[in-house]
């Protein structure tokens, strides 16, 4: 094994340990890894902030008090250029890409906060995507998957965390009319709700626990009707059941849990898991420490995954990693603090995330853990010691995607 750096060993033995794996369990994971469609139901492409140049730009922006709010957003884009333009950064992540052995991955390049906000998170995905064209290409279609993969290139599929609303209520044509831009521009899956309450419906966090307003319905079918996936992973509870039961074709919740095994916000229960698989759809289970309580290891993630297989089948599970800072050449800790004292903390109240945290219980960083990004073929090591068969775990890491995907295409 060639590790990219001690933080990636590390978090590949962590893995080990705790999978104890026979040696013929871990050359035929390894292997049917490299062999199967692989995914990332949903996570985030690789950035870096390790440069001088983006301490640089980080440390002027504080001191001309920007605000802890503004600075988050500027930085995150710095982020991207960085990754783009420094030599080293780029670098890293054409390896970083490599080592995972993946073959696609559901990439979230806007949160729908606001339109603005949204088109400069996608126009800096673009650009990655430009800087990195002979190694990532986006993809609109499953037949676009196949073809990106035979060039040995990964495959992209954008994902948006929130619709594009007009926000007057007075027309539906109004607020669903930037649907359609935002498929033009490569959208094809599309949250209904990003923890709180929407026009659309009520979101994990809400306590009242409402259902799908009309708006909300008639946006799943438009959704439907021009080829974006219904994704339900922040909804509610009767919000994603009734999504599941409107929908006229599958739908995804693409980072969640078992709330059986974990009663978090973020997990689904049984009738929503059995809602969504009834109508063809499928779940991904996300590989976050903290929000798969149990041993919040790798073990855990496979607790979720062999409960909801068992639960609704094997036909409508998947694997994500849902982290943006489980790479092992992230923010360092100290440029993500920001102003000391500052007010401000992240979106916090829009996650939801002060009363519900997401910590690794180890006290380890998350990319030291079992967890980590890059440790993507021991999560097919995994599925092989829980005693998953080959077909269950091709499913299970692309195959399952590939069949909603392909059944929500126009």
């Amino acid at each position: 094994m060639n590790f990219l750096s001690p933080i990636h060993e590390e978090a590949w033995n962590c893995a080990l340990e705790i999978l104890k794996p026979t040696q013929a369990q871990l050359e035929h994971g390894l292997e049917i890894h490299n062999e199967f469609f692989t995914m990332d139901h949903f996570g985030f492409l690789p950035t870096s902030a390790r440069t001088r140049r983006f301490g640089e730009l980080f440390s002027a922006l504080r001191d001309k008090n920007v605000g802890q709010r503004e600075l988050m957003k500027r930085t995150e884009f710095i982020m991207y250029d960085e990754t783009c333009y420094d030599p080293e950064c780029a670098e890293m992540f054409r390896k970083t890409m490599k080592a995972s052995g993946l073959n696609a991955m559901v990439a979230t390049v806007a949160e729908g906060k606001s339109h603005m906000e949204d088109f400069k998170r996608m126009a800096a995905h673009t650009q990655v995507l430009r800087k990195f064209r002979d190694i990532i290409a986006k993809a609109d279609n499953a037949d676009d998957i196949a073809k990106i993969n035979a060039e040995g290139k990964m495959a992209i599929i954008w994902s948006v965390n929130g619709p594009p609303m007009a926000g007057e209520l007075q027309d539906m044509e109004q607020e669903l009319d930037l649907i359609d831009d935002w498929r033009r521009m490569g959208v094809r899956l599309m949250h209904l709700t990003y923890n709180r309450r929407n026009f659309v419906g009520d979101g994990c966090a809400e306590e009242a626990n409402g259902g799908l307003s009309a708006l909300g319905k008639d946006l799943v079918k438009r959704l439907n009707k021009c080829g974006i996936i219904v994704d339900v992973p922040h909804t509610g509870l009767r919000s994603s059941y009734e999504a599941a039961k409107v929908s006229e074709k599958p739908i995804m919740a693409s980072h969640t849990g078992a709330r059986a095994l974990h009663n978090f916000i973020r997990c689904k229960d049984d009738e929503t898991l059995k809602a969504i698989a009834d109508g063809g759809g499928m779940v991904g289970v996300f590989a976050y420490p903290g929000m798969l309580g149990l041993s919040n290891d790798i073990n855990a993630l496979m607790d979720h995954v062999e409960y909801i297989a068992k639960l609704v089948g094997v036909d409508h599970v998947g694997l994500c990693t849902d982290n943006r800072y489980n790479h092992d050449w992230n923010t360092p800790a100290e440029m993500l603090r920001g102003y000391t004292n500052a007010e401000f903390n992240g979106n916090r109240w829009w996650g939801n995330w002060a009363n519900y945290p997401y910590t690794n219980n180890s006290g380890k960083t998350l990319a030291n853990g079992s967890l980590a990004w890059l440790n993507w073929p021991l999560f097919t090591v995994a599925l092989v010691t829980r005693g998953f068969k080959d077909e269950e775990i091709a499913k299970i890491m692309g195959q399952n995607f590939l069949r909603v995907f392909k059944a929500n295409q126009i």
